[in-house]
C-alpha cells in the first residue's frame, strides 16, 4: 500500500474537523477503525471513510451513544442504517422546532423590556388609539388570595400546554368597568395573555379597539389605587367616559426588579370623548 493514497491521523483529524485524540479513541474503543496499519502501527485512513466519520459525528452531536453506533457499525446494515437515520431526523426536528420556539419566546420577551425601559419615562397619563388585540382569558373571581394564586398559576401552565399561546408575553390582569367606577380597584376578575391565534377557543376573546387612557403605576400591586384614582382624575378632567373594563400589563415584574417597589404596571381603561 502507498501511504500517500491514504491520510496520517493528523491528517485524517484535520479533514474532518476533530482532533486526533478522537480518532485514536474511536479506533481503541472499535467504534471507527483506520483502513491499515502499517509495521510501525501508525494508523492510515482513506477518503472513502470520510462519509462513514462524518455520519458518525452527526449521530454523536445529537445524543446517539456511542454504543448503539458501534453496534450499527459491526452489522453495517443498509436498512438498519436507514431507520436510524429516520428517527434521529425526526429527533432533530423536534429539536430544532423546541429551539424555534424558545427563541420566540425570548424574543417577545426582549421586545417587552425594550418598551418597558422606554415606557418607564412616560410617568404622567396619556391617551393612546389601540387596535383590537386577541386575547386568552381567564376567570379568577375570588376574594381568597391562594385561590387566586392557584388559577393563575393553572392559566401559565395550560399556555404552556400550547406553544402558541406560550410566547413569552406577561400575565395581565383585568378589571371590570363597575369596579372600576365603584373604586374597587384591586377586584380583580379575569387574567390574561395577548396572542396570536385567530382560531375560535372557549376562553379566547378581544380587547377591542379605541381609544385608552394609559398611566405607567411604579410599585406593587397593592398599591394600584394610587395610579387609578390618577387615572380617573386625568379622564374626567380631559372630558372622557369610562367605556370599557382595565387591562393590567406588567411591564417590569419580579424577573427584572429589585423589589416591588420598582415593579412597572401599565393600565390601560377604554375612554370615549363625552
Amino acid at each position: 500500500m502507498k501511504d500517500k493514497e491514504y491520510f496520517s491521523t493528523g491528517e485524517f483529524a484535520m479533514l474532518a474537523n476533530v482532533s486526533k485524540q478522537t480518532l485514536i479513541y474511536y479506533d481503541k474503543s472499535g467504534v471507527f477503525s483506520p483502513m491499515y496499519k502499517d509495521e510501525k502501527n501508525f494508523r492510515y485512513y482513506s477518503l472513502s471513510q470520510f462519509e462513514a466519520l462524518d455520519t458518525l459525528i452527526s449521530l454523536k452531536e445529537i445524543g446517539v451513544p456511542l454504543k448503539e453506533i458501534k453496534e450499527y457499525l459491526s452489522k453495517k446494515d443498509i436498512e438498519s442504517l436507514a431507520e436510524l437515520l429516520k428517527k434521529k431526523n425526526e429527533v432533530i426536528k423536534n429539536q430544532i422546532n423546541k429551539l424555534r420556539h424558545i427563541s420566540n419566546k425570548i424574543e417577545n420577551k426582549s421586545v417587552k423590556l425594550e418598551k418597558a425601559i422606554k415606557q418607564q419615562l412616560i410617568e404622567e397619563p396619556y391617551f393612546k388609539r389601540c387596535n383590537s388585540t386577541n386575547i386568552l382569558t381567564s376567570s379568577v373571581e375570588s376574594d381568597d388570595y391562594k385561590k387566586i394564586m392557584g388559577k393563575i398559576i393553572e392559566f401559565i401552565n395550560n399556555c404552556k400546554d400550547k406553544e402558541e399561546f406560550d410566547n413569552g408575553n406577561p400575565i395581565g390582569g383585568i378589571i371590570k368597568k363597575e369596579d372600576i367606577l365603584s373604586g374597587k380597584f384591586n377586584n380583580i376578575k379575569a387574567i390574561y395573555i395577548m396572542i396570536d391565534s385567530k382560531s375560535i377557543i372557549d376562553d379566547e376573546s378581544v380587547k377591542p379597539k379605541g381609544i385608552y387612557a394609559r398611566i405607567n403605576h411604579r410599585g406593587g400591586y397593592d398599591t394600584t389605587h394610587i395610579s387609578y384614582k390618577k387615572l380617573i382624575d386625568f379622564i374626567e378632567k380631559s372630558g372622557y367616559e369610562i367605556i370599557g373594563d382595565a387591562y393590567e400589563n406588567e411591564l417590569i415584574g419580579y424577573l427584572s426588579a429589585q423589589s416591588q417597589e420598582e415593579y412597572l404596571i401599565e393600565i390601560s381603561i377604554q375612554v370615549q370623548k363625552i
